[in-house]
């Protein structure tokens, strides 16, 4: 019983600030509220803007959204009165944007990396094996060639091969 009292005094206290709740917003602002208020969004969009100023702007047009105004001053106090919308708030953040990397054309110098090839290893001795100087192998026969001061010469055979 006493559950059910104080919750009926609850209620009753509570009443008031429920008919406070209910009031109708008052939406759309007056025209030059509404200029305002562009003005202040383009202030906040504009890059060249300092921090500052673009601050100012977003604290007044905080201020002027939650202001209460009476949009039509001559509509009666039960008229239905048409809502108008804002344009909402876009993202304030640029994302970032990747650099462009500019290749030289064809006819510009540049230079090509070329890795060596790796020796050959010769396995009893761990030694490379690095052809001698003047030597070369014969692509009609296989074999190998000395160098002479005009051409090479087949140990061999004999043979002389010009130049």
């Amino acid at each position: 019983m006493r559950l059910r009292a104080s919750f009926a005094a609850f209620l009753l206290a509570a009443s008031p600030l429920a008919a406070l709740a209910l009031d109708p917003a008052d939406w759309p602002p007056a025209p030059a509220v509404q200029k305002r208020m562009a003005e202040l969004q383009a202030v906040i969009h504009d890059p060249g803007a300092s921090a500052a100023e673009r601050e100012a702007a977003r604290n007044e047009l905080r201020r002027l959204l939650k202001t209460r105004a009476d949009p039509h001053p001559g509509a009666l106090p039960g008229e239905n009165v048409p809502r108008a919308a804002i344009t909402p708030f876009p993202s304030v953040v640029k994302p970032a944007v990747s650099p462009v990397v500019k290749v030289p054309a064809p006819p510009v110098a540049h230079i090509d990396v070329v890795v060596p090839p790796k020796p050959l290893i010769i396995q009893n001795n761990g030694a490379p094996a690095i052809p001698a100087p003047g030597v070369a192998i014969d692509p009609r026969t296989g074999q190998i060639l000395h160098e002479t001061p005009g051409g090479y010469v087949n140990p061999r055979t004999g043979e002389f091969i010009p130049r």
